[in-house]
Formats: C-alpha cells, sequence, structure tokens
C-alpha cells in the first residue's frame, strides 16, 4: 500500500541521522536502510515515483500531498532549497544510490552549486535511477483540474565542453571511493581505480564502439591531464576495468596510455618521488599492452627532454620480459648466466618467494648461498644489492615455510657483514636484516638466542681499529628492536610457563640484560593483570631484575591500582635501601589499608632508625591495624626515640587492650630502662585502695620487664609476683619470671 507520508517522513528522518552521524554510524545505516526500504517498496508497485513541487503545491506518484503535513513539507524544502523542483525515483534504485541522493541533500546549496547542482553530484557519484527533473507545466483555465499532475521531462544540459568536466569529477569520485574501501588495509600509494562506474557517463554522452571525434579526444586528455600524477598512474592501472559497452570511452584513453603516463612518471619524479616508487606501477601498466614498446619510446623521451634519467622506465620493461620466462629459464639466467644483479631488488624477491611456493629449497638454498658469498666482494654495488635482498629474506623468518637450514646460514652472514660492512648506506640494509632476525627469535621465544646474537654483534664490534660512529648507532636501533612494546610483552609471556626452573634459568637474565624498558614494561603489565597468579609471576620477574627495576618501582607508587602500590612496596623491601624512604612515608596515609600497612613494612626494613621519625609521627592518627604494623616495626627497630609515644598507648585506658599488649611487648622489645615506670605502673594490681590493671595488661607488662632483663626490672616482677595473692595470675607471673626469681 503506498503512504507518500510515510515514506517522506523516512527520508526526512534518514537526512536528520545523516546531519548528525557519518555513514559509518548504525543510527545513519538503520535510518537510510528504512528509507530504501520504503522506496523500493513504492517502486515494485509502480515502477517510478515522480514528486513535484510548483509553487505551494506538492506532488508525488501523480497525487496532490496535504501541503499541511510537515515531513512533506519538509522534504519539498530541503530539495527547492537545492535548486530541485522535481525528481524522478525508477525501479532497481539501490541503497548506495539512495545514499548518495541523501548526502546530496545534506549539503548545503552553495556547497552544492559549487559542485554544479544536485544533478551533477549524483551523476559523480554515479547513480542512474534517480533523475533531476524540470517541470512543464501550463497555466491552470477556467473549468480544468487544479489538481492536475505537472507533466515532467528530463532535459539533458550537457555540451561536448562538459566531457572533460564531468570525466574528470567521476575519476576522481572513483579514486576516492578506492581509497575509502581500502583505507587501513596498507594499500600500495598507487592502487588500481575501479572504472566500471564510467559506463553511465559513456552512455550519456552517446560514445559510440570506436575511436572517438578528435574534439572528444582532446576533452578526455584534458580529463586525465587535470588529475594528479598518483591518480593518473591509478587510473591507467585500472584501464581493464572500463566498460566494453560502449567502448568508445575505453579506446580514447587507451590511446592516451603514453603521453599520459610519460607525464605523470615526469611530475612524480621531479617533485622528489623516487624511482623505486614507479617501479611497481610502471610495470603494471605496461605488462598487459602489447604497444609497450612504443610506450616505452614516448615515455623515455619525455624523461630526457626534462633532464630525467629514463633506464628505471627501460628495467620495467626488461622485467615485464623476464616475468614472461619460465622459472626453469630465469634460474638458469640468474646462477649459471650471471644476471643475478642484473634484476631489480623486487625481482630477485619475487623469484625467491617462487622457489619457497614451490618448495624448490635446493634451488633457494644455492640463491642465498650466492647472494650471502657477494656480502665479501670487493665492489660496492654487489654488496649493496646482496644486503638489501637478504634483509628482505630476514622479513620472512616469522613466516612458516622456510627451508629447514636456511636461517642460520643468512643470520651468520648477516652478523659477519654488520661487523666489517664500510659503507653506511649498504651497512644499513644489513641492519636491517638483523633487526628482523632479532624480532623473529624474541616472537619465538627464544630469548636466550636472541641476546647472545646481540652480545655477539656488540663483542665483533668493539674490537675494530675504527668505530664507526654509524655503527655504534646500528647497534643502539638493534637493542630497541628488544625493547619495543611488542616485544617486551612476547618475553614477558615467557614467565608464565609452567616449568618454573625454565624461566629462572632461561626468561630471568633476558629480562635483566634489557634492564629499565623490561621493568617498566613488567610494571605496566603487573598493573593491568587482573589473575593474583599470574601478577605473582610479574613480581618474581621484577624481584629477578635486582637493583635496575628500583626506577620502574619507585613511579608505580604513584598508580591508582592499589595492588599495584602494595607489590611495589614489597619489592622496593627487597631490592632498595634507605634511599627510598621519602617515597614510601607519604603512603602511610593511603586510602587503603593494605598500603598502608605495606608502607610500615618497607619503611622499617628500608630506613633503619631513619624509619622511625614518620612512623612515630603517624601513630595518633592511625587506624588500629596500621598501628598494630607500626608497633612491630618500633619494636623491630628497637626504636628509643618511639617510648614515649608507645608509653601513651600502654598507659591509655581507652585505648583497646589488644594495642595496649602490643604496644607493652614494644616497649620490652625496645628494651630501654626510659620504659621501666610505664611498665611498673601498668603490673599493679587493683586493691580496694588503689586503682590497678585488669590481668591481660598486667601479665604483658610483666613480660616485657622480663624482656628487658634489668637487674631493676627483675626485682620489681619479684616483688609483685611474691605479692600476689595465690591464684592464676600469681602462677603466671611466676612463669613469666622463671627461674630468675627469689622464691
Amino acid at each position: 500500500m503506498k503512504d507518500f507520508p510515510r515514506l517522506a517522513q523516512s527520508l526526512v528522518m534518514a537526512h536528520k541521522a545523516l546531519m548528525m552521524y557519518t555513514i559509518a554510524h548504525p543510527q545513519a545505516q538503520q535510518a537510510v536502510a528504512a528509507a530504501h526500504a520504503l522506496l523500493s517498496q513504492w517502486l515494485r508497485e509502480e515502477e517510478k515515483l515522480q514528486f513535484v513541487v510548483v509553487g505551494p503545491k506538492i506532488f508525488a506518484g501523480g497525487e496532490p500531498q496535504d501541503s499541511r503535513n510537515t515531513n512533506v513539507v519538509a522534504l519539498a524544502k530541503l530539495t527547492t532549497d537545492r535548486a530541485v523542483s522535481g525528481l524522478i525515483f525508477e525501479i532497481g534504485l539501490s541503497q548506495d544510490e539512495c545514499l548518495a541522493f541523501l548526502e546530496g541533500l545534506v549539503l548545503k546549496p552553495q556547497r552544492l552549486d559549487e559542485v554544479g547542482g544536485l544533478e551533477s553530484h549524483l551523476r559523480s557519484r554515479f547513480v542512474t535511477h534517480i533523475k533531476v527533473s524540470q517541470v512543464r507545466y501550463k497555466e491552470v483555465q477556467e473549468g480544468e483540474d487544479e489538481d492536475e499532475t505537472p507533466v515532467l521531462d528530463v532535459v539533458p544540459q550537457l555540451s561536448e565542453q562538459d566531457l572533460a568536466r564531468l570525466l574528470g569529477e567521476a575519476l576522481r569520485a572513483a579514486l576516492a571511493e578506492m581509497k575509502a574501501r581500502e583505507k587501513g588495509d596498507g594499500p600500495s600509494d598507487f592502487p588500481a581505480a575501479e572504472l566500471g562506474g564510467l559506463k553511465a557517463l559513456a552512455d550519456e554522452f552517446g560514445f559510440g564502439e570506436g575511436m572517438p571525434s578528435p574534439g572528444r579526444l582532446a576533452q578526455i586528455r584534458k580529463a586525465l591531464q587535470g588529475l594528479e600524477p598518483q591518480e593518473q598512474l591509478s587510473v591507467l592501472q585500472g584501464l581493464e576495468s572500463l566498460p566494453t559497452s560502449p567502448g568508445g570511452l575505453a579506446v580514447g584513453m587507451r590511446a592516451l596510455v603514453g603521453e599520459t603516463l610519460a607525464a605523470a612518471l615526469a611530475t612524480a619524479l621531479s617533485r622528489g618521488v623516487p624511482w623505486q616508487d614507479l617501479q611497481q606501477p610502471l610495470t603494471e601498466i605496461l605488462r598487459p599492452l602489447p604497444e609497450r614498446l612504443v610506450i616505452l619510446r614516448i615515455i623515455t623521451a619525455r624523461l630526457r627532454a626534462e633532464g630525467q634519467d629514463p633506464a628505471p622506465a627501460e628495467a620495467a620493461l626488461r622485467s615485464i620480459a623476464w616475468d614472461a620466462l619460465s622459472l626453469e629459464a630465469r634460474l638458469v639466467k640468474a646462477m649459471e648466466e650471471d644476471h643475478l644483479f642484473e634484476l631489480t631488488h623486487d625481482m630477485r624477491l619475487a623469484l625467491l618467494r617462487e622457489l619457497l611456493a614451490l618448495r624448490r629449497f635446493d634451488e633457494f638454498i644455492q640463491v642465498q648461498e650466492k647472494l650471502a658469498e657477494s656480502l665479501r666482494s670487493e665492489q660496492d654495488e654487489p654488496r649493496r644489492m646482496a644486503a638489501r635482498t637478504l634483509s628482505g629474506m630476514a622479513r620472512w623468518v616469522g613466516e612458516p615455510g622456510l627451508p629447514p637450514g636456511s636461517e642460520g646460514p643468512l643470520t651468520e652472514a648477516l652478523k659477519a657483514h654488520f661487523a666489517w660492512e664500510p659503507e653506511p648506506a649498504t651497512h644499513s640494509w644489513t641492519s636491517q636484516g638483523l633487526e628482523s632476525l632479532l624480532e623473529a627469535l624474541v616472537l619465538r621465544g627464544d630469548l636466550a638466542g636472541a641476546l647472545a646474537d646481540l652480545q655477539e654483534l656488540e663483542g665483533l664490534c668493539a674490537f675494530l681499529d675504527e668505530q664507526h660512529p654509524w655503527r655504534q648507532e646500528a647497534l643502539t636501533a638493534l637493542r630497541m628492536v628488544l625493547e619495543r612494546p611488542h616485544s617486551l610483552d612476547a618475553a614477558i609471556d615467557q614467565i608464565f610457563a609452567p616449568d618454573r626452573d625454565a624461566v629462572v634459568r632461561d626468561v630471568h637474565p633476558y629480562l635483566e640484560a634489557l634492564g629499565d624498558p623490561m621493568a617498566s614494561r613488567l610494571v605496566f603489565r603487573l598493573e593491568h593483570e587482573l589473575d593474583r597468579t599470574r601478577r605473582g609471576r610479574l613480581v618474581e620477574a621484577l624481584r629477578s631484575m635486582g637493583p635496575g627495576a628500583l626506577t620502574s618501582i619507585l613511579e608505580a607508587l604513584d598508580s591508582s591500582a592499589w595492588y599495584l602500590v602494595r607489590n611495589a612496596l614489597t619489592l622496593l623491601s627487597d631490592l632498595g635501601d634507605a634511599g627510598g624512604v621519602p617515597a614510601v612515608a607519604p603512603l602511610l596515609r593511603h586510602p587503603d589499608i593494605r598500603v598502608r600497612r605495606s608502607a610500615v613494612r618497607a619503611l622499617w626494613k628500608l630506613g633503619g632508625p631513619l624509619a622511625t621519625p614518620p612512623l612515630v609521627a603517624r601513630m595518633k592518627e592511625a587506624d588500629e591495624e596500621t598501628l598494630q604494623e607500626i608497633l612491630f616495626a618500633l619494636g623491630q627497630l628497637r626504636a628509643v626515640s618511639g617510648i614515649q609515644a608507645v608509653t601513651e598507648i600502654a598507659l591509655g585506658r581507652r585505648v583497646p587492650q589488644r594495642l595496649r599488649i602490643q604496644a607493652l611487648e614494644t616497649l620490652g622489645q625496645i628494651g630501654d630502662p626510659a620504659a621501666l615506670p610505664a611498665l611498673l605502673q601498668c603490673l599493679r594490681r587493683k586493691t580496694l585502695f588503689s586503682s590497678g590493671e585488669e590481668p591481660p595488661i598486667r601479665l604483658a607488662a610483666a613480660r616485657a620487664l622480663a624482656t628487658l632483663g634489668t637487674a631493676e626490672a627483675l626485682a620489681a616482677l619479684d616483688k609483685a609476683t611474691k605479692a600476689e595473692p595465690k591464684g592464676e595470675t600469681r602462677d603466671a607471673l611466676a612463669r613469666v619470671l622463671g627461674p630468675q626469681g627469689g622464691a
């Protein structure tokens, strides 16, 4: 059932969604899909929908619409604001075409005018099932139906001179669509364009099957010359995708390949684009063309005229001829006729790749051996080419498929060459190859091998007569390969292996050798690890690094993750010294009690007597559990300067009994006679005439006196025991006093 107000509402809502979001947003996608579904439903019934605005009147499908309906009026305003009074939607309309139409309405009228209006916008997006129409209507005479639907004509407004402009717009639109589609996939700089959408333009201009007229050919040339060099190369690589019917446009564009390609190469080179970046697109363009020799002459003439070297273009032609040979013929040329270094770098790698794919391992190793032998050549150019190709092969080590016995000789050849190569440019290729090999070792878990290779290179370079700065920089770069986040993570993952002995033997030395970068990454992993068992392994790994991990551990004290701070305090207690006291002391006020208690333990272990002032200063404000830790710490430190603060707790009648008992034990552990008065006071028992303490406090005071062990303390304890009435308390005091008592 046709319901245009509902369709208008759907289109208006889709327009609003695109205004608020991008098409990538689910709401926008859903709104466009809903609008397309309603349009398709209408077109299945009618095959065509005409939408016309004539003054205040609105027509759809031949019927007048209610001008009071807000959605119908909103749709009419969107079109008339953009100088469009009529539209025709035809059966076969795709969702992409619906989206292109709505995106045209999203453009502001001024911006739409700059690109030639809605009609030009739709044409540039290859929309063929929506047409912008001009309205021809007659004045309503008396007696005629005022609601008669206007007659619509689709009026072409194109001249021959529009071809260059519209073809240029269509080519750029195809290139933009290609880039959007391939974004994030690592495309080449000059990917082939998809040009099948130019059929609509070829049909519209009435192209035939043969060569276009000279005038049209000039317009095609103008469109191609208006593109940037990289755009020209992409278009020329996509010639095979041009529409075959009508074929005239494809014939015309192919006729201009030579001059267009020559112009693209000359301009790109003049802008500093290196030949190596142009080789692949040049080869891809020339390969399918039988007239490539003629085109090459056009290119070389243009390059020579502009002072450019045409040799790489000639090399591209040789590459095409090389590819036409059988594999056996290519092997003969490369190995027996010694043409290996007449090939380009890409051609050598392609040959090796083909041998791998066919599992021709013997021939693969023969080529590798020839390249390795060339590293010892006295001539610079063979060494450079061999180093570059071996570096490219080194990137394959992390992939499955290399023949057995290939990796070891490759590594040894590059290590030996690294230590003596006198040319920095050639040496850089060897360095890149070794970087790939080291990274592959780490990623596969061979940490000992990676460390041994790096240390061997450092040792080789240490004995050189001439210490080149660039060689030392290359060594630094190799070490940095091991310090990349994914390399560090690959090494750290090895500590979770079930064989703990193997981890200690093989992994921990590697972690220690990497020093602070590894410690920092371990702390990062520890902060984000949710599993307690794995956190324990990470703590063990940090502890195994010794003092080299201290900088990262100290930085971890500022973390918002309480468990990381607590683990850092534990590690600091084991690895640090008194220099860590200033960093730990503020954590006595940490909001998490587990951290506060760990901070107390870390302070007295690290600082010894230096820990006493911050611990004593915190006693009055500390919670009970933290205070217990502080009392224990002061006892371990025999902190005489803390006696007064501890005594206040021991004598405090409102202090919980367990804290008073621990305070008395601490006074005994401190072992200073200054605590004697407080201990004697707590030893007194209650009588009718004097206040005293409960038995648990008295016994704690007795134990402290016994621990104090001075003659005065023991005499006081003996006297109190004798004065105690018979019973459990006296027996307990006697046991505390032991054989040192008098009776």
